[in-house]
Parts: C-alpha cells; sequence; structure tokens
C-alpha cells in the first residue's frame, strides 16, 4: 500500500513538471536571441529620429589658434593667437530637415512592427519544435512497441518450429520484419534527436516532459473570408511595409529639398593678442542665403530616391501575396487535417479489430506468422497517420493564427511581463497609499 502512495506521488510530480506549449512560448518570449535583437533594431530606429531631430538644433563649439608667421616684412611676421566661440544654426532648409524626421519616424513605425512580426515568426517557431517533439515522440514508443510485438512472434515461430508446428519460412520471415522494424525505430529516433535540437534552438533549453495539450480554438476566425481580412488589416508585417513606403516617400521629399534654398545663422565671438601684449575682442553674426540656380543634369540622388519609393510599394504587395497566400494554405490544412483525423480514427479501430482476427486464426492455423506481422504494421502505420494528422493540424491552426498577425505573447495571454516597443519591462506604478488626518494607513 505504501508503494502505491509513493507511486502515485511520483506520478503527479511527473505531471507538475510536465512543460506546457504555453510555458515553452512564455520562455522563449523572455530568453530568445532574435526578439532581443529586434528589440535593439526598434532602439537604433529611435536613435535615427534623435538624430534627425538634431538638424534643426543650433551646434556652439568652441576653438583655439596659436602660432607663429614668419615673413620679410617684419609687420606681418610673429606670434598669432585666438580663441573664440561659434554658434551655427539651420533657419530654413526648404522643409528637407521636416522631411528627414518624418522618414526617421516612419523608420522606427517600421522598425516597431517588424519587432513584433518577429516575435510572431519566433513563437510559431517553438510551436512547431514542440510539436514535433511530442509527435516523434509517440511515433517511437509506436515503433518501439512494434519490436516487442515482432519479437514476441519471433519466439513464438521458433517455438512452433521446434514443435514441428512452423517452417523455416514463418522464422526467417519474422526475423526479417524484425530487422525492418528495427531500422524503423532507429530512423524514428534520429527524427526525435532533430527535433530535440530544433525544440532547444528555438525555446532555449532541452525538451523536457512535454504535456502535449494545445489550446487555440478561441484564436481560431469563424471563416476564410474573416481569416483574409484580419490578416490583411492587422498583421505586423503588412503594417511595417506601409510604415516603409511612407518613410521611402518622405525620404524622397527629403532628397528633393535638398536642391532647395538653404538660410543659415552664424555668430562668432572671441579674442586674440595674448602673446603679442595687446589683447583684443571681436564677434560677428551673418545670415547666409544660398539658392541653386542651375545644375547640368539631374542629380542620381533623385533617381535613386524615387526608385526606393517604387521599390517599397512592390515590396508591400509582395508581402500581402505571402500572407493571403498563408492564410488560404492554413486554412486548407486545417480542413484537409480533420477529414483525415476522422478518416484515421476509423482506419486505426478498423485495423485494431483486423488484427486480433489475423492473430485468433494464426492461433488456429488458418493465417500465417506473416499474415499476423503484415497486420500488426498496417496498425502502426495507421496509428502513426493518425499521430501526423492531428500534429499537422495542430501547427495549422497556429500557423493560420500567426498569418492573421494575432499570434502574439500579448493574444495569447502569455504570462509575461509587459514590454515597451524597445524591449523595456513595464513596471507598474504603484499607487501611494492613502492616509488619515494623523498619517495612518487608511
Amino acid at each position: 500500500m505504501r508503494f502505491g502512495a509513493v507511486a502515485l506521488l511520483g506520478l503527479a510530480a511527473t505531471a507538475v513538471q510536465a512543460e506546457s506549449l504555453t510555458s515553452a512560448m512564455t520562455y522563449a518570449y523572455e530568453n530568445n536571441p532574435q526578439i532581443a535583437s529586434s528589440f535593439l533594431s526598434v532602439r537604433a530606429a529611435r536613435q535615427g529620429v534623435r538624430a534627425a531631430e538634431g538638424a534643426l538644433l543650433p551646434t556652439i563649439g568652441a576653438a583655439a589658434s596659436v602660432g607663429h608667421t614668419w615673413s620679410n616684412v617684419p609687420t606681418r611676421g610673429g606670434f598669432n593667437d585666438s580663441i573664440g566661440l561659434q554658434y551655427d544654426q539651420t533657419l530654413f532648409n526648404n522643409n528637407a530637415s521636416s522631411a528627414a524626421i518624418q522618414a526617421a519616424e516612419a523608420t522606427y513605425d517600421a522598425a516597431v512592427y517588424g519587432s513584433k512580426n518577429t516575435e510572431q515568426n519566433v513563437l510559431l517557431s517553438v510551436v512547431q519544435a514542440y510539436v514535433n517533439v511530442v509527435t516523434n515522440r509517440r511515433i517511437v514508443e509506436i515503433r518501439r512497441e512494434s519490436i516487442g510485438f515482432v519479437e514476441a512472434q519471433v519466439r513464438s515461430a521458433r517455438d512452433r518450429l521446434e514443435l514441428g508446428e512452423g517452417t523455416r519460412l514463418d522464422v526467417s520471415q519474422a526475423d526479417a520484419r524484425l530487422a525492418q522494424s528495427s531500422a524503423s525505430y532507429q530512423a524514428a529516433i534520429n527524427n526525435l534527436r532533430t527535433s530535440e535540437a530544433n525544440y532547444q534552438r528555438w525555446v532555449g533549453h532541452a525538451p523536457g516532459n512535454l504535456s502535449g495539450g494545445y489550446n487555440y480554438s478561441s484564436l481560431l476566425p469563424s471563416s476564410l473570408a474573416a481569416a483574409l481580412s484580419r490578416a490583411t488589416t492587422d498583421h505586423p508585417a503588412l503594417l511595417a511595409s506601409a510604415a516603409q513606403i511612407r518613410a521611402a516617400q518622405h525620404s524622397y521629399d527629403e532628397t528633393v529639398s535638398s536642391f532647395g534654398p538653404n538660410l543659415s545663422l552664424t555668430g562668432q565671438v572671441g579674442a586674440s593678442g595674448f602673446t603679442g601684449g595687446a589683447v583684443g575682442t571681436e564677434a560677428s553674426v551673418s545670415l547666409r542665403l544660398s539658392i541653386p540656380i542651375y545644375t547640368p543634369k539631374r542629380d542620381p540622388a533623385i533617381e535613386s530616391a524615387n526608385i526606393g519609393q517604387i521599390q517599397s510599394q512592390l515590396e508591400g504587395l509582395s508581402n500581402r501575396d505571402q500572407i493571403v497566400e498563408a492564410v488560404q494554405q492554413a486554412w486548407s490544412g486545417i480542413e484537409a487535417m480533420t477529414a483525415q483525423i476522422e478518416s484515421a480514427t476509423a482506419a486505426v479501430a478498423a485495423s485494431r479489430l483486423a488484427l486480433q482476427a489475423v492473430i485468433d486464426q494464426n492461433e488456429l492455423g488458418q493465417a500465417t506468422t506473416l499474415d499476423v506481422l503484415d497486420a500488426r504494421a498496417s496498425v502502426a502505420t495507421v496509428e502513426e497517420g493518425l499521430i501526423t494528422a492531428q500534429s499537422q493540424r495542430t501547427i495549422a491552426a497556429y500557423s493560420l493564427i500567426a498569418a492573421m498577425g494575432s499570434l502574439s505573447a500579448q493574444e495569447l495571454g502569455l504570462p509575461v511581463q509587459p514590454r515597451t516597443a524597445e524591449g523595456e519591462v513595464v513596471v507598474p506604478v504603484v499607487a501611494p497609499a492613502q492616509t488619515d488626518a494623523w498619517g495612518n494607513l487608511r
């Protein structure tokens, strides 16, 4: 009785330690280097906005010099020195700086949406890795059971041969099927090792005991039309493409504006004559206006900016086509795998009944050992087909969610700390404790 209690406790502990898909995605979100790198890309884009804004700000610099001049004219030689400050500011540059700021802000938006798209891609890869490990482990177990069954048939065939009730052909066929089963089992082991390595790559640690439970039904759309509408409106890759188009347009405006008038202000104040004993100070202020009148040919920078604008629009259309295709493929995959699951479920039940019937016939001498082995192989094949169809349906479902732009930590409800677009953890503001007139907590 005590042993039974210990065994139950061990099973309970194993169940508690099983890692769910939600736990795997949570760990990946917090530790995956691709997601962390995407946050850094957003931060870098933020610095681009600050750099563009700095073009309208004044610059102040200090300079000092000392030297000596030799000349055959005595009044022109001797030591010279100076020290001073200079102030420079662009007052007007044909709105080129304004266009540069807008381009930088659009680039920042593209980086934000690109980071969200990276998050989706990583989480989808985690789902695929998780499902593949669970599936390959079940296939390994099925093929291990097949080896045990074939080994039992080999022993039975040899026993019947010794009793004079069987033939060497039965033994040879059983041995050959055992060799095939062992090779098939080793192939399943190799597939499992590959999937476990892929799991460690995307999740960030080796797979332990995986629960294999999936909960995605609430995220699936009601129809293909609804999925396409959501995808073409909210997918972060499309939003990033739209932002890149805006950035290219503003970059074109900046390039064109740079060929317009420019007005700048310069101010200087300084002193000189320290080495000569007669110190003097001077100050100046000036406005400089430059207006281009004629250029011999169209500057290639304008054409390059125009090409970049057209190219960004074409890339946006290409991204839209890819997303629409992904939605349609995932939707078709769900429907196909659902039908295949129904068929495979019926096939498993039928093949098991057929196997039992062949075993009964073999005991009565009406079926050979090879018939039994063929029937058992058929059971294993349809069981693997059912498991594969179930896993493919799960992957197709999450692929559809990702194609709609909904496979994010927020929409999945992952238990992660909220972060800003640049990856900084949002610390919740704690409301100050309320006290009464005497300072006591209410």
